[in-house]
């Protein structure tokens, strides 16, 4: 995902090309956010469920769904 692409000059993935689908444009400033700020932890995503009542899916599910800050 993130790894695999290749940095702009401002050192940051690229932007989703013209013809790219939302999907692919999503994506592309995901990647962009997370070089720049950092990607939330598993127990920052905890948080965030329980404080919408949601079911915890659990930690291979978050991972597999959105982008995990590595263990500290």
């Amino acid at each position: 995902m993130i790894q695999n692409q290749q940095l702009n000059a401002e050192g940051l993935p690229p932007l989703a090309p013209p013809g790219a689908s939302a999907q692919e444009r999503g994506r592309a400033i995901e990647a962009r956010m997370v070089a720049r700020y950092g990607a939330p932890s598993i127990d920052d995503y905890r948080r965030a469920y329980a404080a919408f009542s949601a079911p915890w899916p659990g930690d291979d599910e978050i991972r597999r769904r959105h982008p995990v800050a590595p263990a500290a």
